[in-house]
């Protein structure tokens, strides 16, 4: 697969499969999605993937930010679908994985920025990477407003910060193409 190819054709996944995804590549995925470029190459990432009653865990915290959540949904979307989000919140679309992304706090104020834009660059080599391979997965950003009970959960608390977290599996959906909503590229000469 070309990468311009993986670029418009990964989508959002919010349905999945049952079956498990091989430890093997998952592993293998994130090792290569590691070689993200990173601000003054710290490489402040640290991954965790959640499986079983750990997974089931993690998903019931990160439910727990809905009702935040739905402020914004209430503004961006119709009631179908802000209902098609409750339930996806539920179990993330039956996936049988989930996958953490944290941002070691820098050691000197003023450089959290630099750790965030590292890390995302970080996990969306693993979404386009995970697309590649055949697995569908959804960067959701919604579980932030549970950050703390994340943190504690993953016993990160002191000196990281919740960047992202996706589900992994076997994709059981293909979502239609999302428009373009504007233009948004500017040349000054």
């Amino acid at each position: 697969m070309e990468l311009f190819q993986a670029i418009r054709e990964r989508r959002s996944i919010r349905r999945f499969k049952p079956d498990p995804v091989p430890r093997e590549l998952l592993t293998k995925i994130l090792g290569e999605a590691l070689w993200a470029p990173s601000a003054m190459n710290t490489q402040p990432w640290r991954f965790f993937v959640l499986t079983g009653e750990k997974k089931d865990e993690l998903v019931a915290i990160a439910g727990r930010c809905i009702a935040k959540l739905d402020i914004r949904l209430r503004i961006l979307f119709k009631d179908n679908m802000r209902a098609l989000v409750h339930g996806y919140f539920r179990d993330l679309g039956g996936a049988p994985a989930v996958v953490v992304a944290l941002a070691r706090e820098p050691e000197t104020e003023g450089y959290m920025d630099d750790s965030f834009q590292s890390v995302a660059a970080a996990f969306y080599n693993f979404v386009l990477l995970a697309h590649e391979a055949g697995l569908g997965t959804c960067w959701m950003t919604g579980p932030l407003w549970v950050e703390d009970e994340l943190l504690d959960f993953l016993s990160h608390r002191d000196g990281w910060r919740l960047l992202a977290l996706t589900p992994v599996g076997w994709p059981d959906q293909v979502p239609p193409v999302p428009p373009r909503k504007h233009a948004d590229i500017f040349w000054l000469e």
